[in-house]
């Protein structure tokens, strides 16, 4: 997938209009990745200040594995999850991942003897304090094409996971508080989000605008802050979903 693909595949997340077509769209991106199975799970409120925290998922490829992983309620000491509570990086896994409960291997054999080899989750830290995940995965895939796989979406799916996840929040969660004024940003911080979303570093970002990193990282910080954003890939899709720039 060619990168100007990639960025108009992105930016149908931002007008979907329903939870089929939410399904289908992200279900189509992972396949084309090259995933067999995506799940997207939101954290639910009750568990916002958890670190065993309850995550109601939206399915989007038919999986016994994700029944029987929900019906255990193996989020609950999954070191995936607990990894992302605490991170906004993916956690990368395959079938010989080590982990250091007993409980957790158990929960890793299992998945296993379900066919799944691999995969990514992915966190996305939203204003509220509640975390989604976007998990990822591959079944029964040879090592070599697992790490084939897992090299070329690693770049790809922080993007995707925050894309996906702010069409989730708008087509089926309720807002944790009453809705607020959108967010107003200054020209600098606009500039400065509209040359990120192009892929450019804080540094080359400095280059273009004559200003220092520094002074780059500022505005950025202050732009994340007014879109309760926590990484700047998601600061990125809030300013597009609001307008404020465009790819």
């Amino acid at each position: 997938m060619t990168i100007n693909r990639w960025f108009a595949t992105l930016e149908r997340f931002l007008t979907v209009s329903s939870v089929p077509e939410l399904t289908h769209l992200l279900t189509q991106t992972c396949r084309q990745a090259g995933f067999d199975s995506v799940v997207l799970g939101l954290q639910n409120r009750s568990g916002a200040q958890s670190t065993a925290p309850r995550l109601d998922a939206s399915t989007t490829i038919s999986d016994p594995w994700n029944a029987h992983y929900a019906r255990r309620r193996y989020y609950e000491f999954d070191p995936r999850i607990a990894h992302c509570l605490r991170s906004t990086v993916p956690f990368h896994w395959h079938a010989g991942t080590r982990y250091a409960t007993p409980e957790a291997m158990r929960m890793a054999r299992e998945e296993q003897d379900f066919g799944a080899s691999a995969g990514i989750f992915t966190p996305t830290h939203n204003a509220d304090g509640r975390l989604t995940v976007m998990c990822a995965g591959l079944r029964r895939v040879p090592q070599r094409a697992t790490r084939d796989v897992l090299q070329h979406a690693q770049p790809l799916m922080p993007a995707l996971g925050a894309y996906a996840n702010e069409a989730f929040l708008r087509l089926v969660a309720q807002p944790a508080s009453p809705k607020k004024d959108v967010p107003r940003l200054t020209r600098r911080e606009q500039d400065c989000l509209q040359w990120a979303a192009a892929g450019k570093t804080s540094w080359e970002i400095g280059q273009v605008l004559h200003i220092t990193e520094r002074t780059v990282n500022f505005h950025l910080g202050h732009a994340m802050s007014k879109l309760g954003c926590h990484s700047r890939q998601h600061a990125i899709v809030k300013a597009l979903a609001l307008g404020w720039i465009k790819l």
